[in-house]
């Protein structure tokens, strides 16, 4: 619990504003209860999230790097080859970018563009 509230203030929300929710856990498939039976948010502050299922579908989201649109990426769903491959991947577009990445939770990843940063307190 006081994980979370620390992501919400990373993220400028206030912790005591913010009530976290806790969901039961199931034990089918993560692809299949993602897309089913959870409701996962689109944007986190304004910031657009993705849930990719393969590394196939995290190499377009490069283009929005070249635009200088941040966006998270979220593993879940996504085999640890797969994850490890596309982390691998942005890294090297990253350096030739200029831009940056943040590990935010277990699974879930910050991606900026070489013009903006995170404010920390």
């Amino acid at each position: 619990m006081k994980i979370m509230n620390y992501i919400y203030r990373f993220f400028g929300f206030e912790g005591d504003d913010v009530k976290v929710v806790t969901k039961k856990k199931t034990t089918q498939k993560a692809s299949y209860n993602l897309k089913v039976t959870q409701k996962l948010p689109d944007e986190i502050d304004g910031i657009k999230v993705f849930y990719p299922e393969n590394f196939e579908e995290c190499k377009d989201k490069i283009d929005l790097l070249k635009k200088d649109v941040p966006f998270f990426i979220d593993f879940r769903a996504c085999p640890t080859a797969d994850r490890n491959k596309t982390l691998d991947y942005y890294s090297g577009v990253i350096d030739v970018l200029g831009a940056s990445q943040e590990l935010v939770d277990k699974n879930l990843y910050l991606f900026l563009p070489k013009n903006m940063e995170i404010e920390r307190d």
